[in-house]
């Protein structure tokens, strides 16, 4: 499986700004962010090593995917990136500039576009998510194997927070009734699909009742069917904001979407580096 992945990153310092892409006094943390980030895509799937204890050497193992190409998209110079680590990572760095930063995101359909016929699966992100399951891309397309490539699979964020409701919390609950209920009636489908696991019952899909999850994949059938949308990169910011709609309106206008529920929300999950939202202060927990 050949996957191109997309990160959006932009940071540009701000006093007095309490927003992690513009917060002065966090440009450390978010460049340490990011570097993990890039390690974790890079090193979750490509080649690694075991130790041989026997022989006292190490041997190379093959990655978890045939080939992950890495691009990571930015406002001119408004980044934190290490050159010496996207050497070092073989990570190919795109300057972008638009007038409003929040509409960044939508550069990674322009380049899913133009590399069309080169990759399998395509993938953008956030620059503040990190990945740990080597089996990650392989669910995207397991799923689609088992209910069709008109569905789309979503991750289900979370943060870890010591300080939370419980030390790790899904950020992306329910939206208000009627936030997006016009782009889910467009596209009806089932409430809930379930896969049968032996020992266990069943896994657990539920249409999304907010399908934001700060990155999205699509496979190359599923972009081919999209791009050929009239909505396809039409720059609409109708959900939320520039921000989410980059990363989530076009797929929504396209596939229904969906998520891991309940118990089942680990089965395909993705780290938020980032503690912003279990830390508010609301009722429960």
């Amino acid at each position: 499986m050949r996957v191109l992945l997309v990160i959006i990153h932009y940071f540009k310092a701000e006093e007095g700004s309490t927003h992690s892409s513009t917060d002065a006094h966090r440009r450390d943390q978010r460049a340490a962010a990011l570097r993990g980030v890039i390690d974790a895509w890079r090193g979750t799937f490509g080649p690694t090593t075991t130790l041989n204890i026997e022989h006292k050497r190490f041997e190379r193992i093959r990655g978890a995917v045939d080939a992950l190409d890495i691009a990571v998209v930015t406002n001119g110079t408004d980044h934190l990136l290490d050159e010496a680590q996207l050497r070092a990572r073989n990570v190919r760095h795109i300057k972008g500039q638009v007038d409003n930063p929040r509409m960044l995101g939508f550069a990674a359909q322009r380049i899913f576009a133009e590399t069309r016929n080169s990759y399998d699966l395509f993938c953008q992100a956030e620059d503040d998510l990190r990945v740990a399951d080597p089996g990650f891309f392989g669910k995207i397309m397991a799923f689609q194997d088992r209910f069709g490539w008109k569905r789309l699979l979503m991750p289900n964020r979370f943060e870890w927070n010591p300080a939370g409701p419980s030390l790790k919390t899904w950020i992306d609950g329910d939206l208000r009734p009627g936030a997006i209920a016009r782009w889910v009636d467009a596209l009806p489908d089932e409430a809930l699909l379930e896969q049968p696991l032996p020992g266990r019952g069943a896994l657990v899909f539920r249409r999304a009742g907010n399908p934001h999850s700060g990155f999205c994949a699509v496979t190359a059938p599923q972009l081919a069917y999209w791009s050929r949308q009239p909505h396809f990169l039409d720059m609409d910011c109708g959900f939320v904001s520039p921000l989410e709609s980059a990363a989530t309106l076009g797929v929504m206008k396209t596939f229904p979407i969906y998520k891991a529920f309940g118990p089942d929300a680990g089965h395909f999950e993705i780290e938020h580096l980032d503690t912003r939202f279990s830390s508010m202060k609301l009722s429960g927990g």
